[in-house]
């Protein structure tokens, strides 16, 4: 039995590294609302780890509609069935602890050793280290240097003018110190960071267009498999908001006003020989190269081949997942993640969902509306969507009677 766990503090736990890691109440917030996320990418007779009864009555909604293979458990302790497979958003020390207090053996989670290695490689400094491996050249651009001294990162910020400085191990979007002018502003961070960490990872502040990634499966046998494109949104600190969904036709054919369509094929074959390094190191599973499209001071874009690497589950994998079973064929859409600022504000947004664009479902596919991902319930913040945005069908729909139902 496959087991999910959302655990979105997994890179905050990485950064601390010692088992008993608590995360801020607003990420421990965010793994409550959006427990049951893993339903919409689980293999067929997966199970999702989820907070409470209502998260597994709305999964149980959810697979009727859409003809989903899964179950969503609040109770894990009283499945049986033989050996548990546990499988978190991702990996450290702390979320090992608690598949172990769930009765799960040692003997079949990452050991200590392991998960040593597992650090390692999915810190930032990897992923600098892989992108000077990458050729440069023609479509691609980008740097990253990694420091380990407040006077190296003096010396980089004086040289370059705006930078960005990142911690080795944090969430996406955070941990992140924008530094445009003064370097003193930025000094602070940057020391707290080495001490802390041991370094940071330094790049110059790029005229940015798209985010997009690559996403890939390492499998069992070490080989990298290619999943699809990622196309998301940021903020303007460079934090995650939402996906758009799209099949890889409609990708390339949106990205080639920036990069000839010919070279995400080459890109997509360039990449897996330098993505062997985890795969040798043993890693299997998911991960994404976080990627930019960036305007050139003199006209023209470039790609940006590796911001970094997410050495797990990641939000790309689940709007591919949500094109592959859930989105009507030949539509499009956003999968988004939005927190609101108290209880009452996501009900009213709720409210103003059900009223407004409901979720329309034929056949077992979302061809118009909004669809809810979860649950909301009495101490709901964050909620998570995916939107119908093109190609609605204009025959006739039928609107999932309680997609969404609030307490």
């Amino acid at each position: 039995m496959k087991l999910h766990l959302f655990n979105p503090d997994t890179d905050l736990a990485l950064a601390c590294d010692d088992g008993h890691y608590i995360a801020p109440v607003q990420v421990r917030d965010m793994a409550r609302d959006l427990s049951l996320l893993p339903l919409w990418y689980a293999g067929a007779g997966g199970k999702v780890w989820v907070t409470d009864r209502k998260a597994m009555d709305y999964a149980s909604q959810m697979c009727l509609l859409f003809g989903l293979d899964a179950e969503a458990v609040a109770d894990v302790g009283a499945i049986g069935g033989g050996p548990v497979e546990a499988a978190p958003w991702g990996w450290n020390r702390t979320v090992r602890q608690s598949f172990l207090k769930l009765g799960v053996h040692g003997e079949d989670l990452p050991s200590d050793g392991w998960l040593d290695v597992y650090r390692r490689l999915a810190s930032r400094q990897t992923s600098a280290a892989l992108l000077h491996r990458w050729p440069l050249e023609g479509s691609y651009g980008g740097e990253a240097e990694v420091l380990y001294t407040l006077d190296e990162c003096r010396a980089y910020a004086d040289g370059h003018g705006a930078v960005v400085f990142k911690a080795p191990w944090s969430s996406s979007g955070k941990g992140l110190c924008w530094c445009r002018a003064d370097f003193s502003l930025s000094a602070g961070w940057c020391g707290r960071t080495l001490r802390e960490q041991g370094a940071v990872v330094a790049s110059p502040i790029y005229n940015k267009v798209e985010d997009l990634a690559l996403e890939f499966m390492a499998g069992e046998d070490g080989r990298m498999d290619f999943l699809g494109y990622s196309s998301f949104l940021t903020d303007g600190y460079g934090r995650y908001q939402g996906n758009r969904v799209l099949s890889a036709d409609a990708f390339e054919a949106y990205m080639t006003r920036y990069v000839a369509r010919e070279e995400w094929e080459r890109l997509r074959k360039g990449l897996i020989p330098l993505l062997a390094v985890y795969a040798e190191a043993g890693y299997r599973g998911p991960l994404g190269i976080d990627m930019m499209v960036c305007r050139r001071e003199n006209g023209g874009f470039f790609l940006h081949p590796m911001v970094e690497v997410n050495l797990r589950m990641n939000m790309g994998i689940v709007a591919l997942r949500l094109a592959e079973r859930v989105l009507g064929n030949g539509l499009s859409g956003r999968f988004d993640i939005v927190r609101y600022p108290s209880v009452g504000a996501l009900r009213e947004a709720a409210g103003r969902i059900l009223h407004e664009a409901p979720p329309q479902v034929r056949e077992g596919r979302l061809v118009g509306g909004t669809l809810p991902l979860v649950p909301v319930t009495s101490e709901s913040r964050f909620l998570a969507v995916l939107t119908v945005t093109s190609g609605q069908s204009e025959s006739r729909l039928t609107v999932a009677e309680g997609a969404l139902s609030l307490p």
